[in-house]
């Protein structure tokens, strides 16, 4: 319930900074002579807002780490917080793992829909959600923060659920016209179909595993 007060305390406070930030780009947009659908001012309203909101999370939400030593500040070795989770967490839909996944969805949907180069190669969007998580881990090691390997692919993992759903909403949305300025996605039926898969196994897998792990007496990985 903390977290949920911060945000909600917090996100006012971004609302408002998005606007403030993209006002003079709006009413430059809005006086071209070209019309500017009223949809892509609000994605690119949304992406500024995340971009605030993402810093805010991962630099200012949760104390710092300055006395802890350097090695225990960089978690190389992957898989070791998804068999924390198993071990100790009660899950993985229940652990952080979960949270670094949801918390890239929004980018991997909304960069597509702000730039329209985006729509075309999925792996374009995954990359930038990719770099874009290496760059804030490796940040938050030299301030003080843990900088962990499994943060980097569950943020990746959740710009991949995010691009899977632009393009799913794109297909579905691709013969309403008041929706073609953001869903305008040019990917053919393999591209559909893989979007389709990418969103049910990373739904599906975190539910497999904590089933099978919830149903063995000693766990997925016995502790000891």
């Amino acid at each position: 319930m903390t977290y949920l007060y911060d945000a909600l305390t917090v996100l006012p406070l971004i609302a408002l900074a998005a606007a403030l930030l993209y006002l003079p780009a709006a009413i430059v947009l809005h006086a071209r002579k070209k019309p500017y659908p009223f949809l892509r001012h609000l994605a690119n309203y949304v992406l500024i807002g995340y971009f605030l909101a993402l810093v805010y999370v991962t630099f200012f939400w949760a104390p710092r780490s300055a006395a802890m030593p350097l090695s225990a500040r960089l978690h190389l070795v992957p898989g070791d917080s998804f068999l924390y989770a198993l071990q100790y967490d009660g899950g993985l839909w229940s652990s952080q793992i979960m949270w670094n996944v949801c918390l890239f969805m929004p980018l991997g949907g909304l960069l597509p829909c702000v730039f329209s180069p985006l729509r075309k190669g999925a792996w374009k969007t995954v990359l930038i959600c990719l770099l874009l998580s290496l760059c804030i881990e490796t940040a938050q090691f030299f301030i003080g923060r843990v900088a962990d390997m499994d943060d980097l692919i569950c943020n990746t993992l959740g710009g991949v659920f995010g691009r899977a759903l632009y393009t799913v909403c794109a297909w579905g949305f691709r013969k309403v016209r008041f929706t073609g300025s953001i869903f305008e996605d040019n990917a053919r039926t393999a591209g559909h179909i893989g979007a389709i898969a990418a969103m049910v196994l990373i739904l599906l897998v975190p539910s497999v595993l904590d089933l099978i792990n919830a149903a063995l007496p000693g766990g997925l990985f016995p502790v000891g």
